[in-house]
């Protein structure tokens, strides 16, 4: 049974950070501004490094004490039960959501219309902070090795993400961020998990 008292939480933030944008907040930063060649090429290259950033974190990043951590997360113990895949259809993509309506489009959207940041000064602490925000992660697991894990990834997401919000818009941001997580959580499963439990 997954946590009710999280999942109220989590579904008040999520609702307490859309109404802003029915009030026309950053509404701008919703829609695609740019679509050229360029655009579409970076947001290619970005896929590419981010699948390989993933296979190499799964391959290389884990150890023994790491992936006994790891089993705890809820998304890849989800996978491994397989049951409360609500976590995975719709918690994961709710605190996805939620993450990019903070670090991006409303942090960008301060740093960018209030405080007259340049884009990619904006870009890069929105990132910075993202990442800072993952040490939360520490306190979960008490693994140094998932932490940095969680820090480096989660600042080049936000870096790709923040080029993604300003040029293909947020649902562009949401749907990539879920695509990566959700590909490094069943690369993590597969690797470590899914063939113990086909022999068992």
């Amino acid at each position: 049974m997954i946590n009710f008292k999280k999942n109220i939480y989590l579904s008040l933030i999520f609702i307490f950070l859309i109404i802003p944008i029915f009030f026309g907040v950053y509404v701008e930063y919703l829609y695609v501004y740019d679509s050229s060649l360029l655009v579409i090429f970076i947001l290619v290259l970005g896929l590419i490094f981010f699948l390989i950033l993933d296979e190499i974190t799964v391959l290389y990043c884990y150890n023994e004490q790491s992936v006994e951590a790891i089993k705890k997360h809820d998304v890849i113990n989800a996978l491994i039960k397989k049951k409360n895949k609500e976590i995975i259809w719709i918690f994961l993509p709710m605190i996805i959501i939620i993450e990019e309506l903070i670090f991006r489009y409303y942090l960008i959207g301060f740093f960018i219309n209030q405080l007259d940041f340049d884009i990619i000064s904006a870009i890069f602490i929105s990132s910075f902070i993202f990442s800072s925000y993952h040490i939360h992660i520490w306190f979960r697991f008490k693994n140094l090795r998932i932490l940095m894990i969680y820090l480096v990834d989660s600042f080049f997401l936000g870096l790709f993400n923040g080029y993604i919000l300003l040029t293909l818009g947020l649902i562009s941001c949401i749907l990539i961020h879920y695509s990566i997580v959700l590909l490094l959580y069943y690369g993590i499963y597969k690797r470590y998990f899914k063939s113990n439990l086909d022999i068992t």
